[in-house]
C-alpha cells in the first residue's frame, strides 16, 4: 500500500480499521481514530502531558508467529503489550511501520504509541527491556511530533534477504539465512535484480491472498556476496504480502542456474501468480530500517 504523510496519529481512543501495505504479511492494521479536540499544552490532573513516543525495535522473529497480535499465538505486538501494562498498567494501541510474517526478523522496526505517564523515553526504554523477553528489544524510545505516524510517515521501507550457499548446513546464522547448497550466480542474480526497479505491478511475487492495487514503487534491488553469504537488498515505498520473499525465490531460480535473469523481467510483466517461483523461507528476511525523509533514528536509547 502507498505510504502517506500529513495524516496525524491520534489520542488512543476510538480505531478505526485501514488497509495496511508497509511490511510484509501485511493486509489490515488497526490504527487510533479521531483524537478528542484539545489544547496542545493540555496536562493530565497529575500535571503529565500526553506524548507520541516512538521506538526502534529489533527481534528475533524465529519464535513469533509475526508482527500482529493474533489468537492463541505468540507475536512481537502481543508481548510489547505485555510489558507496556505491567509497567504502566494499561496498554496503549501500537502502530506499526508494518507487520512482518512470522520468522521474520526486525533489525529496524519502527512503532509508536500516546503515552500518558511520567518516564522519559529512554528510562521508558529500559524498563519495558527489563519486562520483555531475550527475543526482542527496544534499541531506542524518543518523543516524536504529535504527527508522527510509524506507518503513514514512512517513506520507504529497507528489507534485506540472506542466502547462505555453502555446502555444510548453518549453524550460528540457522534461523538468519536459506541454505540452498548450490553456489549462487551473483552477477546474474544483479542482472535479473535490475529489472525489479520502479513503478510495477507485482501480481507475480505477492502473495494470491493480496488484493486490491498490486502496484507499488521500488526504489533500489543490490544483490552482493559475503563470502558464503548472498544479500538481496530492497528499498521500496511499501510491500506487498509476500513481495520480498516472492523476489527472493525467483532470484535465487536464476543464481542457481535454473532460469536465465530475462525470465524475472518476463514474468513481472506477466502479472500471473501461476508464473511465480517458490516463495523462499521467512527465516532469510529482515526488516532494515524504516526511512522517514530526515536523520536516520539513532540506535541507541535516547536521554531524558
Amino acid at each position: 500500500m502507498d505510504t502517506g504523510h500529513g495524516k496525524d496519529l491520534v489520542a488512543p481512543a476510538g480505531l478505526r480499521e485501514i488497509p495496511e501495505g508497509g511490511g510484509e504479511g501485511e493486509s489490515a492494521l488497526m490504527v487510533p481514530g479521531p483524537r478528542p479536540r484539545q489544547s496542545p499544552s493540555r496536562r493530565l490532573a497529575a500535571d503529565v502531558a500526553v506524548r507520541n513516543i516512538r521506538m526502534v525495535i529489533e527481534y528475533d522473529g524465529s519464535g513469533f508467529s509475526g508482527w500482529q497480535r493474533q489468537p492463541g499465538r505468540r507475536t512481537v505486538e502481543e508481548e510489547l503489550g505485555r510489558a507496556l501494562r505491567q509497567l504502566i498498567g494499561s496498554e496503549p494501541r501500537l502502530v506499526a511501520s508494518g507487520r512482518t510474517d512470522a520468522g521474520t526478523h526486525a533489525e529496524g522496526q519502527v512503532a509508536n504509541f500516546w503515552y500518558e505517564g511520567r518516564l522519559g523515553p529512554a528510562r521508558l526504554a529500559a524498563a519495558l527491556n527489563a519486562r520483555l523477553p531475550a527475543d526482542v528489544v527496544v534499541l531506542q524510545a524518543d518523543e516524536a511530533p504529535p504527527g508522527f505516524h510509524a506507518r503513514y510517515s514512512a517513506r520507504r521501507r529497507h528489507y534485506r534477504y540472506r542466502y547462505l550457499d555453502r555446502p555444510a548446513r548453518p549453524v550460528l546464522d540457522r534461523n538468519r539465512c536459506w541454505h540452498v547448497r548450490d553456489r549462487l550466480d551473483v552477477a546474474a542474480m544483479a542482472a535479473a535484480a535490475g529489472a525489479l526497479v520502479g513503478r510495477h505491478d507485482w501480481t507475480t511475487f505477492c502473495s494470491a491472498s493480496e488484493t486490491g492495487d498490486r502496484v507499488r514503487v521500488v526504489d533500489a534491488a543490490d544483490v552482493v556476496r559475503r563470502g558464503d553469504l548472498v544479500e538481496l537488498d530492497l528499498w521500496a515505498e511499501g510491500f506487498l504480502r509476500g513481495l520480498a520473499r516472492g523476489i527472493a525465490g525467483a532470484l535465487a531460480e536464476v543464481g542457481r542456474g535454473r532460469r536465465e535473469p530475462g525470465w524475472v523481467a518476463d514474468i513481472l510483466e506477466a502479472r500471473d501468480r501461476r508464473l511465480g517461483p517458490r516463495t523462499a523461507p521467512a527465516a532469510g528476511l529482515t526488516l532494515v530500517e524504516v526511512d522517514y525523509g530526515g536523520a536516520p533514528l539513532e540506535l541507541n536509547a535516547s536521554r531524558d
